[in-house]
């Protein structure tokens, strides 16, 4: 059995990035009162607190039996002979997509830690045939992409400096 979770690397920059976006509405509040322009800016957090809570639930676990995948919208155990298909696709970021027969899909980004070793393990426990046709290549070839960390550590930047010129100003 392996299991994989999110890796500390994303796990990391998305806290101080929710850490950052907290010392900057409380310095909001402080200085302008708690009105419906707060409010509108705490909005803006709740995506990066929705992710943050998602890398911290998400949870893969390969067995002989099969996978389960925890994530915050949706979790569920997919027996090995229940897998209809599985896809892959590489952008930004690189996201797994497993089919079930009854149509259930799952989706695995590759935030997760270790995702070549879980590519491998996919590749061992699925049927040839379930798989892309260029399966071996995708594994062979597979670099993690680091586009959406690099997108949340310029906001760290630019959060940062806002709320450095909040506090000083």
């Amino acid at each position: 059995m392996k299991k994989y979770r999110s890796s500390p690397l994303y796990v990391a920059a998305y806290g101080v990035l929710a850490l950052l976006y907290a010392v900057f509405l409380a310095s909001v509040a402080v200085k302008y009162g708690i009105n419906v322009n707060f409010f509108i800016l705490a909005l803006l957090v709740v995506p990066v607190l929705l992710r943050l809570v998602a890398l911290l639930k998400r949870k893969v676990v390969v067995s002989d039996e099969g996978i389960e995948i925890r994530d915050l919208f949706k979790s569920g155990f997919v027996k090995w002979s229940e897998i209809e298909s599985v896809g892959f696709s590489s952008r930004r970021r690189t996201f797994l997509f497993i089919v079930t027969k009854e149509r259930d899909g799952y989706l695995i980004d590759d935030s997760v830690e270790n995702f070549r070793s879980l590519l491998e393990e996919i590749e061992k426990r699925v049927d040839r045939e379930k798989l892309p046709d260029n399966w071996k290549e995708i594994v062979a070839g597979y670099k993690q992409s680091y586009g959406g960390l690099i997108l949340v550590v310029l906001a760290i930047f630019v959060i940062g400096y806002v709320v450095l010129k909040s506090l000083s100003g």
